[in-house]
């Protein structure tokens, strides 16, 4: 295949050229769906589109996909409600019942710090596959807006979820206490 932007052979079905960054999976004359350009994702990511792009260059860096490990701070410290928030729902459903095993919390975030970018790219490039497969060129950017962004009301759930738990072990570590020292005189 030939990378119509700077004319280098590159793989056959590469997604970028790995020679001058072009995404190739858009046809530049025309509307595609089951292809996905800078721009549309963009308009999908919304908030802090720049630095999703950036890393989802890195599966992409061969040509091909290819899952590359890379470091979400966000994702480490919020699993769940940082899915919410980008509307990851059944990712989301999964690592709450998984956090419910007493033992692999830590590991859970650590695993999930490691490959949430890259679940969040097939997330987005799957929901805009789907959105252009369903939508015309002349609704795609309304659509990609509207199933796309974040849910700001998560970091309102994650808030008063961190609250009642916050109070939960306070109130566990009170009866506790009360327990083994308030028998002793």
């Amino acid at each position: 295949m030939i990378c119509p932007y700077c004319k280098e052979t590159i793989l056959d079905g590469a997604i970028r050229c790995r020679y001058c960054g072009s995404m190739l999976n858009t046809a530049p004359d025309g509307f595609s769906a089951d292809l996905v350009d800078d721009a549309e994702l963009r308009a999908f990511i919304g908030k802090n589109s720049n630095y999703y792009t950036d890393q989802f260059e890195k599966f992409t860096v061969t040509g091909r996909e290819e899952f590359a490990p890379t470091w979400n701070w966000s994702a480490f410290g919020f699993t769940f409600v940082w899915m919410l928030y980008r509307k990851m729902y059944w990712q989301s459903g999964i690592t709450f019942l998984i956090f419910c095993v007493p033992g692999v919390n830590l590991l859970l975030h650590i695993a999930v710090g490691i490959v949430s970018n890259y679940l969040y790219y097939r997330h987005v490039m799957g929901k805009i596959t789907e959105l252009k497969q369903t939508s015309t060129p002349q609704n795609l950017a309304p659509a990609l807006l509207q199933f796309g962004g974040v849910h700001n009301w998560a970091i309102t759930v994650g808030i008063v979820a961190l609250v009642i738990l916050v109070l939960s072990m306070s109130f566990m570590f009170a009866m506790f206490s009360t327990l083994v020292f308030g028998g002793m005189h």
